[in-house]
């Protein structure tokens, strides 16, 4: 039987507290793994305790491995997750928005996704994480198509974070998806404006898809892709800041159920 998605909802928040660290000390650098022969450049950062925790795939915009992905990707690992932001751009940095674009469409889509996938098996070869780890991936504006594209095609991912995608998959990619979302989208965002959301919303409502849909008042594209020192409106600032609370609660539920079913397997 089909589960019911969760009951969209529309915030304007004026307040909201920073996202809580749960770890006291993290380190990141400089990480890389192959995916079909070819070399995957990245990014990890994890907490230092060595204790075993989730893992999670970030995935950029079409601006790729910046300086406020990897901020980002610290921010992960300072909420308790072993972080890593793959460079699936190839090392480009556009400058400017028609750079941008072009470097965007000229994405090769089935390579993107196997590169992702090798992500997630380089996140459970590593002590932090283990063979048996919850793994999610999260991804901004066209990290947040290829996000989708990642859970629909391969079994590699436990849940997805979207983050107002501007790369649309076909609803029969959306119909292969069997792990729980969460999406954030703003109601200002004109690159992915409401009514390719609930274009997708449908589709996922037909299939009977599991999933959490939040709204955010005045906000445009990319409100939540910004570093957590980054000088923003205050707005701005708590909108984004509970929706990564949300993703962090989210993440923590569904990936640690992952792990618990892996724990009996083995110990059965």
């Amino acid at each position: 039987m089909p589960t019911k998605p969760a009951r969209p909802s529309n915030d304007a928040p004026t307040r909201a507290a920073p996202p809580r660290p749960t770890a006291d000390r993290i380190v990141s650098l400089h990480a890389g793994y192959e995916a079909d022969g070819e070399f995957v450049d990245g990014y990890l950062a994890r907490p230092l305790d060595g204790t075993p925790r989730p893992g999670i795939v970030l995935l950029s915009g079409m601006f790729g491995l910046t300086w406020k992905q990897r901020e980002l990707t610290r921010m992960y690992a300072r909420s308790g997750f072993v972080a890593l932001s793959p460079d699936f751009l190839g090392g480009q940095r556009p400058k400017g928005r028609a750079q941008g674009l072009r470097a965007k469409n000229s994405v090769d889509v089935l390579r993107s996704i196997g590169q992702l996938a090798a992500g997630a098996d380089f996140l459970r070869t590593l002590p932090w994480v283990g063979p048996d780890g919850g793994v999610g991936i999260l991804g901004f504006c066209l990290g947040g198509g290829l996000a989708l594209l990642a859970i629909s095609d391969t079994d590699r991912f436990d849940a997805g974070v979207i983050y107002h995608q501007s790369l649309f998959p076909d609803p029969r990619d959306l119909a292969a998806i069997d792990k729980p979302l969460i999406c954030h989208y703003g109601t200002d965002d004109k690159s992915t404006p409401r009514e390719e959301v609930d274009a997708f919303t449908r589709e996922l409502d037909a299939h009977g898809k599991r999933y959490e849909l939040h709204w955010y008042e005045g906000m445009g594209h990319s409100f939540a892709q910004i570093a957590p020192d980054a000088d923003v409106p205050p707005a701005q600032r708590a909108a984004a800041d509970l929706s990564h609370e949300r993703t962090f609660e989210f993440l923590h539920r569904e990936l640690a159920q992952r792990h618990a079913s892996g724990t009996e397997a083995v110990a059965s």
